[in-house]
């Protein structure tokens, strides 16, 4: 007993230097190879870029998002890391799994501007060959310099709305030995245990994304029955056709805000009718066609952005319809029963149960579904929606001013 009390100083000194050791490991900054750290910017979410500023344009983004989520979900949200991609280097060096390691339950990466530059023009240059004419060469780079400038408004969108798909594939998964998440796989609502309209729902209220609500309100005559999106998949678009945009399909022109369209048109200014590989003008894939048989056309509006109206292949208009009526669901529900029941619906899907058993329960749509129903439609009508579709950009970048009359 003397010789225990007699040491006691001791252990306790070995303890507390134990401690405060574990405590000083933990705060030490994660780092990656070609990587500067960017912490503590957005709650819960770690940068890591070349730097600053490549980071800002995502920040208030980010940290809004956050904090809806926290809203819906609670304060103890799943740590992740979002990679910001400058150049190849940084590209090549990024390994998923390494990154999970260290203490990260989600990880989504993404190009910063002026690599998006770079890519689209060395497609280019595939198309069109090395032997360039001088005045093409010096707009093309033109074009380059300014798309390379600033972060396309859709990348800050479906980084916003892939945090909160990242986070719910992790929570609703969290008592699955087997999960592993996917960064590749970050918008696959299929991922998550919760139904695909609750999803999609909980990725617009993060992103504060409306985009294809406006697209439901103008095709309203081909919407889905309400009880079928409360059950059904969300429609599949193959990735080659959604680009990056992880939702809405991609808009015109939208290659990282560079307008491609426009430079391919310029190219063929250029080279003259067949100058092309294979003649006319190649194809670049995204929302229009893909060669064979002309796809189904939105109607006018329908796919906002300017000039022509986008051309959508019925999946891609299944899956705006389908996002647009999922969005307005829960939009008009949180509106009619409050924040609170609309937490306990998710923690209810959470927990592995269907969403509609909650959905019928009378406190919530009511008795008489029907009617219920004919409301949410009604109000779906009456919502103003502000056209956020990109413009048409010039040449030299800047926006083409309509002439006054």
């Amino acid at each position: 007993m003397v010789r225990t009390t007699r040491f006691l100083p001791l252990i306790l000194i070995l303890i507390l230097t134990a401690a405060l050791s574990a405590n000083f490991a933990n705060a030490q900054t994660v780092s990656f190879k070609n990587f500067t750290s960017f912490q503590d910017i957005v709650p819960g979410v770690d940068f890591f870029a070349s730097s600053r500023q490549a980071v800002a344009p995502y920040e208030e983004a980010s940290a809004a998002a956050i904090a809806r989520l926290k809203t819906l979900l609670g304060e103890d949200l799943p740590k992740g890391a979002i990679f910001i991609c400058s150049n190849m280097a940084q590209r090549d060096s990024f390994y998923e799994p390494v990154v999970l390691r260290q203490g990260y339950s989600w990880v989504l990466i993404t190009n910063a501007p002026d690599m998006r530059a770079s890519e689209q023009m060395e497609r280019l240059r595939s198309q069109i060959g090395e032997n360039i004419p001088e005045e093409m060469r010096q707009r093309m780079e033109s074009m380059m310099s300014n798309a390379a400038g600033d972060v396309d408004p859709q990348a800050v969108i479906t980084m916003s709305r892939n945090i909160a798909f990242a986070i719910l594939q992790v929570m609703s998964n969290s008592n699955d030995a087997n999960f592993q998440f996917r960064a590749s796989r970050a918008d696959d609502v299929g991922r998550s245990t919760m139904q695909d309209w609750l999803d999609v729902a909980i990725g617009a209220y993060a992103s504060g994304d409306r985009s294809t609500v406006r697209y439901l309100q103008e095709n309203f005559d081909m919407a889905f029955p309400t009880e079928d999106v409360l059950f059904m998949a969300r429609p599949f678009i193959a990735s080659a056709v959604m680009g990056q945009s992880g939702g809405g399909g991609r808009a015109p022109g939208g290659f990282g805000g560079i307008n491609m369209e426009e430079m391919m048109r310029m190219a063929a200014e250029f080279l003259g009718e067949g100058g092309f590989p294979g003649g006319g003008m190649p194809k670049m894939g995204g929302g229009g066609q893909q060669g064979g048989e002309p796809k189904t056309k939105s109607k006018p509006g329908g796919g906002g952005g300017g000039g022509q109206p986008q051309q959508l292949s019925k999946d891609e208009q299944d899956r705006r319809l389908f996002d647009g009526q999922a969005i307005t669901f829960f939009d008009y529900l949180l509106e009619k029963v409050g924040i609170e029941k609309i937490r306990d619906l998710i923690n209810f899907a959470l927990d592995g149960n269907e969403s509609w058993d909650y959905v019928v329960r009378a406190d919530m749509v009511g008795r008489d579904f029907s009617k219920f129903e004919t409301d949410l439609n009604e109000w779906i009508m009456r919502q103003s929606i502000p056209d956020t579709s990109p413009k048409p950009k010039s040449a030299d970048g800047n926006a083409k001013a309509k002439a006054k009359m």
